[in-house]
């Protein structure tokens, strides 16, 4: 009588390893996904912040420029008004757009520079 309910269970949990497969198999491929959803974001993250750096970095490369241009050439600026001559002005730095501009009364001038794409 014990063979037969054994075989009587047996019959009825033919499935219970399948089933038990997908699931683990589910599992494992909702935690892959979420590890490339991680990852795929920490990239997108340092890249933002390296374009961010280099932007800053050619912001200081033309203010350093135009420091020095106006510096150079004795212009008024900073001491009767705030115009920065053209011959200072950049327009573009490792083919980046670079947009100069100059805001306030002197003696209280300041520089402003916007880096695009």
């Amino acid at each position: 009588m014990t063979r037969i309910e054994c075989r009587f269970l047996r019959g009825r949990r033919r499935g219970v390893f399948l089933l038990q497969a997908m699931v683990l198999v589910m599992i494992l491929a909702i935690v892959a996904a979420g590890m490339l959803w991680l990852s795929f974001g920490r990239h997108v993250l340092l890249s933002r912040a390296n374009a961010s750096e280099s932007n800053q970095q050619l912001a200081a490369g033309v203010q350093s420029q135009v420091l020095a241009c106006l510096d150079l050439n004795a212009t008024t600026y900073g001491t009767s008004d705030c115009t920065v001559p053209n011959a200072c002005l950049v327009t573009s730095i490792a083919g980046v757009n670079v947009t100069v501009s100059s805001v306030g009364s002197a003696p209280n001038c300041q520089l402003t520079f916007t880096v695009s794409d």
